[in-house]
């Protein structure tokens, strides 16, 4: 049994909690195999439905091959749900001993997390791009999200702008953002007419001597909410 894109190991080579003894049985014709009886029988029959195929691997130093056989032998299916559990404990132990709750709670992030980070960067691992391809709905769904909370930032830091409240972020916040028709209208009167901007002022437009004005482009300028006024020679 595996998670995700986990596989299942091979057997382990480190020391296990309650390893198996091998033997040669007359039904093994003399060949040493792993033997299960006893207490170890009575454990591995407890442990096995809650816990997943790797951790039994381990505490029982045995291969994967192995452990299925004696799932058949003994007629035993996994408990899904506290597994899941358990793995969800797991993740959560890692994550707190990494220091990754820290960074969500406002501190700095432990260097093991950010080693791991590095690493995983490093190796061209994106999480938006590994959610768009395993599940494309969530991934329309959280690129909605993010977009929506976006607007809702410009739109509070707009306001706090406009009331002279102290700023939360350092967002460029335009006072009387410009919409496309504006601002192709304005980009064709300092192209075709020779208007030009003023620094500062995104709303007004300006005219000099060498200006070829038109009244009618002015008066459509005012309906887009601009302001013509003279500018310095």
């Amino acid at each position: 049994m595996s998670f995700g894109n986990t596989k299942t190991p091979r057997k382990p080579t480190g020391k296990a909690k309650y390893q198996i003894p091998m033997r040669a049985t007359p039904e093994s014709n003399g060949v040493k195999t792993y033997v299960l009886e006893g207490d170890l029988k009575k454990k591995f029959i407890k442990l096995f439905p809650k816990n997943s195929n790797r951790r039994m691997m381990e505490w029982f130093g045995i291969s994967f091959s192995t452990l299925q056989k004696f799932k058949k032998e003994l007629g035993l299916e996994k408990d899904m749900k506290a597994i899941r559990r358990q793995l969800a404990m797991d993740v959560k132990k890692t994550c707190e001993e990494n220091g990754w709750y820290d960074s969500l709670r406002g501190k700095p992030s432990s260097e093991a997390c950010r080693e791991g980070t590095r690493r995983l960067r490093a190796s061209g691992f994106c999480p938006l791009k590994e959610l768009k391809k395993k599940n494309p709905r969530r991934y329309k769904a959280f690129l909605l999200r993010r977009s929506e909370a976006r607007k809702e930032l410009f739109r509070k830091e707009r306001l706090r702008e406009e009331y002279g409240l102290e700023r939360k972020t350092k967002l460029n916040i335009p006072q009387r953002p410009m919409k496309g028709a504006a601002a192709s209208f304005k980009n064709m009167m300092t192209h075709r007419f020779n208007y030009f901007s003023v620094p500062g002022h995104t709303w007004w437009i300006a005219y000099d001597s060498e200006t070829n004005r038109s009244e009618r482009s002015e008066a459509t300028a005012r309906k887009h909410g601009f302001e013509i006024i003279e500018g310095e020679d």
